[in-house]
């Protein structure tokens, strides 16, 4: 068998007795993280956006209007999972902004209890990683967003894996999500990013509802010399050949996820952490001649914005981030705001900041150098450099405690849901693999949103 069918095996095989207990943990945080996030993003323009396009006349959040479909639901979700730039990261994507909206529009639907919903996380990360595994080159580098192209593959294999595809099924839906993967970067800083998430995530869960069907599809489509991988390859040096690992070892485990604790490009954490590091030495602002922000070079791609006037802009902008860590002392939902980003005094700050891109590459994760590092000119002449940030807080090797983790929930909840609900919500997550339906998920309509 051939990659595409190997994948689609394993899809449709996975149950969640076969999960490793760390793996159940890390899909566990991963829902409830992508959740907390999504309910905050739904009030976006970009969110709203993407729910009229299907015909919703306000977004759902969890256990939307009956006659809503599981495709439209993926979409909506998906864009408000990831228009804060707030969600998880991993594989260098952001695997959960894509499975999870997946799984929770197939799951009502399916009637799926809450292990079913991890094992189809966990096939979805697992397909996800043994693409990105095969490639040597960064597919940012040549333009491809890689949470949309992996990403739709990896919700064809969570959605399959929850409608209890057979092998060939599966493989089908992987074969048509194969040719609906797409996304670019340079709609980075504009709602398509967003956009383009949601739509991985309904084109996955179409994929397999159309191989459900009957739809067949090609059984190389992955690994053909005319399929998706050789067509996604900046330097067509993908890996096509060998053997596949998935199945027999767990990439979840050694890649796990990494939370954000800023809602920016997560090409900008590690350097947050080291200015705000710095800001605890100086005196302020007004302290700080020039910043130099030593990052990778396809950082530096990704980083769009030198001048931002919109916090969709602001989001892909190095100067930006110096200059809400050096003013605020954060960088938080309440400084991506448009006020935020115009006030004189952040514009004043951006022209002080300079990026200097490294060449070198983390072997874990080729996206990012090997550190970043910020370096300051005081006004009194001196200069300050900070430690060098290999890997920022929130990173799999860098947890946050659970009370982070928790926190970070609840702020993101309290957008749309009073404190009773949320924490309602946050217990149903944490406790996801023993709920018997998806009900304990559900936000009546008439909670979905906060009193004001």
């Amino acid at each position: 068998m051939g990659l595409t069918q190997d994948i689609g095996r394993f899809a449709a095989g996975l149950g969640f007795a076969d999960l490793p207990r760390s793996a159940i943990d890390t899909a566990t945080q991963g829902f409830t993280d992508c959740v907390g996030v999504m309910l905050a993003g739904s009030t976006e323009t970009a969110a709203e956006t993407a729910a009229r396009l299907v015909g919703l006349a306000a977004l759902p959040l969890i256990g939307p209007p009956a006659g809503t479909t599981a495709e439209a639901r993926a979409l909506a979700y998906g864009t408000a999972a990831h228009v804060l730039d707030y969600d998880d990261t991993g594989l260098s994507g952001h695997p959960s902004a894509v499975l999870v909206p997946a799984i929770l529009a197939v799951a009502e639907e399916s009637r799926a209890d809450g292990a079913a919903m991890l094992a189809a996380y966990v096939a979805g990360y697992e397909t996800w990683a043994e693409l990105w595994a095969r490639e040597p080159d960064q597919l940012h580098a040549k333009g491809w967003h890689p949470t949309a192209v992996y990403g739709t593959v990896a919700a064809a294999a969570a959605a399959a894996s929850l409608r209890r595809l057979d092998p060939a099924q599966a493989t089908a839906a992987l074969g048509i999500a194969a040719s609906r993967a797409a996304g670019v970067v340079a709609n980075f800083g504009s709602m398509t990013k967003s956009f383009q998430v949601g739509t991985a995530a309904r084109a996955g869960v179409e994929a397999a509802r159309a191989a459900a069907l009957g739809m067949t599809a090609s059984p190389d489509a992955l690994e053909h010399r005319a399929g998706l991988l050789r067509a996604l390859s900046p330097r067509d040096r993908v890996d096509t050949q060998s053997p596949a690992k998935i199945g027999g070892d767990w990439a979840i485990l050694r890649q796990g996820l990494n939370i954000k604790r800023y809602p920016v490009c997560y090409a900008l954490h590690r350097a947050l952490d080291g200015m705000l590091a710095l800001r605890d030495r100086i005196a302020g602002p007004d302290a700080i001649a020039a910043v130099t922000v030593e990052l990778g070079e396809t950082q530096a791609g990704m980083l769009r914005t030198a001048q931002p006037q919109t916090a969709l802009d602001a989001k892909f902008s190095a100067p930006f981030a110096m200059a809400a860590a050096a003013i605020a002392g954060r960088c938080g939902l309440a400084e991506l705001s448009d006020g935020f980003v115009r006030r004189p005094d952040v514009q004043a700050f951006l022209p002080r900041v300079a990026v200097q891109p490294l060449a070198g590459r983390d072997d874990e994760e080729p996206t990012f150098s090997p550190y970043d590092r910020v370096s300051l000119r005081l006004a009194s002449g001196e200069t300050m450099s900070g430690e060098p940030v290999r890997r920022p807080r929130g990173h799999f090797a860098n947890p946050l405690a659970p009370a982070n983790i928790a926190a970070k929930f609840l702020d993101c909840a309290a957008t749309v849901l009073g404190p009773p609900e949320a924490q309602r919500l946050l217990a149903a997550l944490l406790d996801l693999e023993h709920l018997a339906s998806f009900e304990p998920l559900r936000i009546a309509p008439t909670r979905q949103r906060k009193a004001s």
